[in-house]
């Protein structure tokens, strides 16, 4: 160590005075040169290798800290999420449906049904069912009736409601079937006739749609013996409706 005021290195160190708060100057200590007594302060020894290992440390977490950030995936500059914003998969069946393909049309109606890719829009969902329907889509002609009997985005409307799903029932849509055949047991939208809810009943239970089972069975003890013999045999004779649309038959959720 050299002294700062005649530059010889005979120094030692120095004792703290009584009005030295030496608290304050815990990394320091005080020195004194042989020479020309001057008194000053240095870094103290004893602190030097702890606050060397202390430094160390903080670089070395630092650096890890840094490789780990680095082999992240950048999400500073990833754009915020925008709730309205739509993918580029929705984007893209609106397209085509706009070009007027009753497939594409129905799969529009129901991204915006319970379940789908918007937010729930009924009278968009009817827009899109509509023109479907309109190409003989038993699918959209089966949510559309669902659409009017429920009075989802259009005025309620049984009758509408019964004609549509009519249209589904008569080309082998079983969801459509088993409405059809509550509608005639009930009477709402067409007249009622026993026999021909026991007919829809039995052709949805025939293609293994279980709710139709239960409602044959409870239609039929409304019936006598020669009603439901007449029944079966509409059932067997029934001939569907051609259609020309592979329909997706599942049943919007929570619909």
């Amino acid at each position: 160590m050299i002294c700062a005021r005649c530059k010889s290195m005979n120094v030692r160190r120095s004792s703290w005075k009584k009005n030295e708060d030496h608290m304050n100057h815990l990394l320091y200590a005080p020195y004194r040169c042989r020479d020309c007594k001057h008194r000053f302060f240095k870094f103290s020894g004893p602190f030097k290798l702890p606050v060397a290992a202390t430094l160390g440390l903080l670089a070395g977490v630092g650096f890890l800290v840094t490789i780990y950030l680095l082999s992240k995936p950048d999400l500073t500059i990833a754009s915020p999420h925008i709730a309205h914003e739509i993918k580029p998969s929705r984007t893209l069946i609106l397209e085509k449906a706009k070009r007027g393909k009753a497939d594409d049309q129905y799969a529009a109606g129901l991204m915006y049904m319970p379940g789908g890719e918007f937010p729930i829009n009924y009278k968009e969902a009817l827009k899109w069912f509509d023109l479907a329907a309109k190409q003989g889509h038993a699918g959209a002609e089966f949510n559309l009736g669902l659409l009017y009997r429920n009075g989802r985005g259009v005025l309620q409307d049984f009758t509408a409601a019964a004609q549509w799903i009519e249209k589904a029932a008569h080309k082998g849509y079983p969801e459509a079937q088993y409405q059809l055949g509550t509608f005639y047991k009930t009477g709402e939208g067409i007249q009622r006739d026993l026999t021909q809810a026991y007919v829809w009943y039995n052709l949805a239970s025939a293609q293994g749609y279980e709710p139709g089972i239960s409602g044959r069975d409870n239609v039929a003890n409304l019936m006598n013996a020669a009603e439901v013999l007449k029944a079966q045999t509409l059932s067997r004779n029934f001939k569907l409706t051609p259609s020309n649309h592979g329909e997706d038959k599942t049943l919007p959720k929570d619909f």
